[in-house]
């Protein structure tokens, strides 16, 4: 079964030409090493309570639009893919330990793997599974608080990028890379509020559209606002749809 990847780094379009600008500022011995801890402070702050993430990006002639909440023990995104003629959908809600998924045929046949027949059966359909799965687990990877500072990781060398202005926020930027799905390392911004709890505000992935791998942006707004999730009120039991019989459950 395909698994679907949440990384925030990965995916994500909409200030490039601002990032682009960005250059490395000139900065005394230990720079680095600044930059590194003033990273280090956004992941601890993005650990600690719920956002609302917004992600458009653009990698091998696809677009993806990925836009969710995060929550203590809940969590609920939703995926767009398109590529041509061809549009995939998926919503996805996390509560407690079990997943809930809704899609278009085209997203239950190319990301999940089920057999056309199963798509057009069950499209647009709640199917339910245990996020304890391994092969599933990752349909509903990202949605918890603490699961938002592994989504933002990138790699070094980290430096300082110029002291600008994000969403009317003033924002330090921190530069680093992230390897596309194709291995091909390219540079990341990160954006994070200059003062107070140093939370994410934007991460900008090849500002610079160095190479035709990927370009994207995420926001990251309504830190700490607490939502509600709710599962479905019935579902089907994803693991049972290569059964004979399928099983329909209460929320």
């Amino acid at each position: 079964m395909a698994r679907k990847s949440t990384h925030f780094g990965a995916i994500a379009v909409s200030l490039a030409a601002a990032a682009a600008g960005a250059t490395a500022l000139a900065a005394p011995a230990g720079a680095a090493t600044s930059a590194k801890k003033s990273y280090t402070a956004a992941l601890k702050a993005a650990s600690n309570e719920g956002v609302h993430y917004l992600s458009t990006a653009t990698e091998q002639g696809t677009s993806i639009r990925l836009e969710g909440d995060t929550g203590l023990s809940n969590g609920a995104e939703t995926l767009t893919l398109r590529k041509g003629t061809l549009d995939e959908s998926l919503a996805v809600t996390l509560i407690g330990s079990t997943g809930y998924l809704k899609g278009n045929a085209a997203a239950l046949t190319r990301i999940l793997g089920l057999s056309s027949t199963e798509a057009d059966a069950h499209a647009s359909r709640w199917l339910s599974f245990p996020s304890s799965n391994t092969t599933l687990a990752q349909l509903v990877s990202g949605l918890l608080d603490k699961d938002v500072a592994s989504e933002l990781e990138i790699d070094g060398p980290y430096s300082f990028g110029k002291a600008t202005s994000v969403d009317g926020q003033s924002a330090t930027a921190i530069r680093g890379t992230v390897s596309a799905s194709s291995g091909t390392t390219v540079p990341v911004v990160l954006y994070i509020q200059s003062t107070g709890s140093h939370r994410p505000i934007e991460e900008v992935t090849n500002p610079g559209k160095s190479a035709k791998v990927i370009e994207g942006t995420v926001t990251f707004t309504k830190w700490g606002e607490k939502k509600h999730f709710s599962a479905p009120s019935s579902s089907t039991s994803l693991l049972a749809l290569s059964q004979t019989d399928t099983t329909t459950t209460g929320g």
